[in-house]
Formats: structure tokens, C-alpha cells, sequence
């Protein structure tokens, strides 16, 4: 009975030390971060909402707990328009990262593209991708080809100036060692400049998520019929608002799950970069 006794306590001590690890983990202070920072955008978004209806003597702007509301109501619903949405935005941002990252590598190393491709880059870049969006309709039709079409092209030319910008800066001393070690042009690439470049190239990818969510709720609400987040909020908009916030803030949670996603994913990548120096 009492080795019962001592075994139940040791397990309960061993929990408690686990859940007070836990609780003091980065992991731990990074969730009550979210939280409260959701709880604060929150709090704004009802004093908005009381100050824009006492304005217009309207429920002009639903409040969150509308939205909130909404969002649990119309799970299904919801749920076929986030994923529609989410594999889009997930497949531009792959497609771009295929295009960018080694054509921007090239360019920023090779002085020879860099002449005559940076031009290119100049010219083409400033033009609003959007401008674009009827011919890709007429292209490809309505269908979720434009609208992936549209976001990688958006995302292709922020991944494009940022690995080329990367590769620049790297320190020559490092490849001067690395050749005369004799690696060959490729092994430069992948166990130099590509690790060099990677922590700025996933900064690019995350800033630019935002703006890759905003284009594709343009190519969703361009197109007349079809599934996704943007084509749900356009529906619903005029006579149905809390529902077209519910869809807001589906479209909000869908940015935020591909930043920790992309958070995550660099610090699986770039463990140098979190690795917490030792006194000598």
C-alpha cells in the first residue's frame, strides 16, 4: 500500500514538474501572446462596432460575437469555402517558391543574368498585378487556375527581389572557402547560398502572406460563381453582414494558420538562427 502510495505521488510530482515546464516553455508564452493579442483586436473591434452603429443609427457593422456567432452556425458552410481558399493560397505560394528562389539565386549571383535579367525585373515588377486579372480570366476561365494564377504571380515577384537581394549579400570570404575546398558551382548553391538566403527568402514568404490572401479574395470576388472565402463574403455582403464577417474572419484564421505555419517551418530550417549562444 504504501509503494502504491509513493508511486501515485511521484507521478503526480513528475505531472506537476512536466506542466510547469510547459507553462514556462517559449512555446507556452508565444500561445498566451496570440491570445491576448486576439483578445485585444477583439475588444477593438466591438468599440468600432458600437462607435459605427451609434453613427449611423444602423447595425452597419456587426460585432465579433455576431461574427463568432455566424462562424459556429455555418461551420460546414465555412469549412468548404476555407478549404477551397486555403489549398489556392498554398499551391501559389508552392508554385512561386518553385519559380523565385532559384531564378533570384541565379540572378543575384551570376553577374551576367543579373545585367541583363535585373532590367526585366525593374520594368515588370511595379506594374499592379491585378491589371492582369481579366486576361487570365480570358486565358484560363473562371476557374481556380486564374485564381492561383493571379496570387503566384503576386507572390513570384516579392520571393523573386528577395532571394535575388539575398544572394547579393552574401559574404564572398565564405564562397572563396568553399571553392577552395573545391565544391563544385551546384554544392555552392545548396549547402551555401541557399542556407544564406533561406531565413530572408521565409521573412519574404510571410510578410508577403498577407498580400497573397488579399489578391485572392480579388480573384475570388471577380469571378461570378465558385467556392472560397472571398466568393462567400461578396455574397453575403448587403443583406447578410454578420454572415460576410464570419467569412472575414475565416479568411483572417486561414493568414494566420499559413504564418505559424511558415513560423514553424523556419525554425525547423534555420535552427542556426535559434540556437542560444553559450559564454565561452
Amino acid at each position: 500500500m504504501k509503494r502504491r502510495i509513493t508511486y501515485i505521488e511521484d507521478t503526480i510530482v513528475l505531472v506537476s514538474k512536466s506542466i510547469l515546464r510547459f507553462v514556462k516553455s517559449p512555446a507556452m508564452n508565444r500561445v498566451i501572446t496570440y491570445i491576448v493579442s486576439i483578445a485585444i483586436l477583439l475588444f477593438l473591434w466591438e468599440i468600432a462596432s458600437l462607435a459605427v452603429n451609434a453613427i449611423n443609427h444602423s447595425r452597419l457593422l456587426p460585432g465579433p460575437y455576431e461574427a463568432l456567432s455566424q462562424v459556429v452556425k455555418n461551420t460546414a458552410e465555412l469549412q468548404r469555402h476555407f478549404f477551397a481558399s486555403a489549398w489556392r493560397l498554398i499551391l501559389a505560394i508552392l508554385i512561386a517558391l518553385a519559380a523565385a528562389i532559384p531564378l533570384g539565386l541565379l540572378i543575384g549571383r551570376e553577374h551576367t543574368l543579373n545585367r541583363f535579367i535585373s532590367p526585366m525585373i525593374y520594368i515588370t515588377y511595379p506594374i499592379p498585378q491585378v491589371a492582369f486579372i481579366l486576361f487570365l480570366f480570358l486565358v484560363f476561365g473562371t476557374g481556380s487556375a486564374t485564381k492561383v494564377a493571379i496570387v503566384a504571380l503576386v507572390l513570384f515577384f516579392q520571393i523573386l527581389v528577395s532571394s535575388r537581394g539575398a544572394a547579393q549579400n552574401i559574404d564572398e570570404e565564405h564562397l572563396t572557402s568553399v571553392l577552395s575546398a573545391g565544391a563544385t558551382r551546384w554544392q555552392v548553391y545548396w549547402h551555401v547560398i541557399l542556407p544564406a538566403t533561406l531565413p530572408e527568402i521565409l521573412t519574404s514568404v510571410r510578410v508577403s502572406i498577407g498580400l497573397g490572401v488579399a489578391f485572392l479574395y480579388i480573384a475570388e470576388t471577380s469571378a461570378a460563381l465558385g467556392t472560397g472565402l472571398g466568393t462567400f463574403i461578396k455574397a453575403h455582403m448587403l443583406y447578410a453582414r454578420d454572415l460576410a464577417f464570419a467569412g472575414i474572419v475565416a479568411m483572417a484564421i486561414l493568414g494566420l494558420v499559413l504564418y505559424v505555419g511558415i513560423d514553424l517551418l523556419e525554425h525547423l530550417l534555420c535552427r542556426w538562427k535559434y540556437v542560444r549562444r553559450r559564454s565561452l
